[in-house]
């Protein structure tokens, strides 16, 4: 099951024309593209970094990156097996699944990045809010960088369902990625949610409003590096200057943010190979951020953080996760 749209496609070669990682013009990313729908043929799919860009440069809603996925899974060689197997066997679940009891309208889900991102969901702002986490939360995402569509769509029913039995009307979702897999994802697949996804840019910016008169102005100058699975919910970003105007933070205009932003590089210890290309690109991702006047790097992802954190200071940007930036503007350390 796939959800490109063959109907939509008109073979434009923007999809590849535009992609950051591949050298194609309009006219041979259309080739390449009308090649992989007509005869499932493609050379150039191990080079694809599964950054989701494709999908959204697509007008016409295609959706092409989801034929690349389908294609990638058949192929089965995009990375080692045994790579394969490890990241299935960390975030299987374990144990049986005992629904937490949850006195609260409302919950925060911090999937299973609590070990990247200790104490992020702690102070003032997230005063009070019941929080889940876990394997039983995890969102799946990370498959399709690792050319699998099918873990993340046969875990996300499943998944649904765990944050269904909550009982909450909504879940602020403080990973990226799970607010694309459910609001952006689910709805292409069908599945209809029980409750209200709500991203953390939403929370932080509401919850920021309510505290405004505690908030001390920042005034720095940030450049801020958009994970990929933003792609895959672009309505969302305008939250983001809401609340760098609310924290007294200016985002520099630069080349490589919104829908032009380029991928952190995490290479997942060699995944895919994605590292042969992309110390070059996130030194330029970097150079771009300082040659527009940012000080410091803002982060929504941990594995963008994680991947590009040591570059950023080594170059002299300081790096903040947003939740960070939004506690420091209340006087929290």
């Amino acid at each position: 099951m796939h959800m490109f749209d063959a109907s939509k496609c008109d073979f434009c070669g923007e999809c590849l024309a535009r992609c950051a990682y591949m050298h194609f013009d309009l006219k041979s990313g259309a080739a390449a593209f009308k090649k992989l729908v007509l005869k499932g043929e493609a050379d150039w799919i191990k080079k694809c970094i599964t950054c989701f860009a494709c999908n959204e440069f697509c007008t016409r809603g295609a959706r092409p990156f989801d034929l690349i996925l389908e294609h990638m899974e058949k192929r089965g060689d995009y990375v080692h097996p045994k790579l394969f197997a490890a990241m299935v066997e960390r975030f299987s679940v374990k144990d049986e699944f005992k629904p937490p009891q949850v006195k609260a309208s409302r919950v925060l889900s911090v999937c299973t990045i609590e070990g990247n991102l200790p104490r992020k969901a702690d102070g003032i702002l997230f005063e009070g809010m019941p929080v889940v986490k876990g394997r039983h939360f995890f969102c799946n995402v990370i498959f399709p960088h690792l050319g699998n569509e099918t873990r993340m769509r046969e875990g996300l029913k499943p998944l649904v369902d765990r944050y269904a039995s909550l009982g909450c009307d909504e879940v602020v979702m403080l990973h990226d990625d799970c607010y694309a897999l459910l609001a952006g994802i689910a709805p292409q697949y069908g599945i209809e949610l029980p409750f209200k996804p709500v991203h953390i840019f939403e929370f932080l910016r509401d919850r920021l409003k309510e505290k405004r008169g505690a908030i001390r102005p920042l005034n720095i100058t940030v450049a801020y590096q958009r994970p990929c699975a933003s792609r895959l919910t672009p309505w969302k970003e305008p939250l983001l200057d809401e609340i760098f105007a609310l924290i007294g933070v200016t985002r520099v205009h630069r080349i490589y943010d919104l829908d032009n932003a380029l991928c952190c590089g995490q290479d997942l210890k060699g995944f895919a190979k994605r590292g042969e290309r992309f110390p070059a690109y996130q030194d330029e991702n970097i150079r771009d951020a300082r040659a527009s006047g940012a000080r410091a790097m803002v982060f929504l992802c941990p594995m963008c953080l994680d991947a590009l954190g040591a570059k950023c200071t080594e170059q002299g940007l300081t790096t903040f996760m947003i939740t960070d930036l939004c506690r420091q503007a209340l006087g929290e350390q």
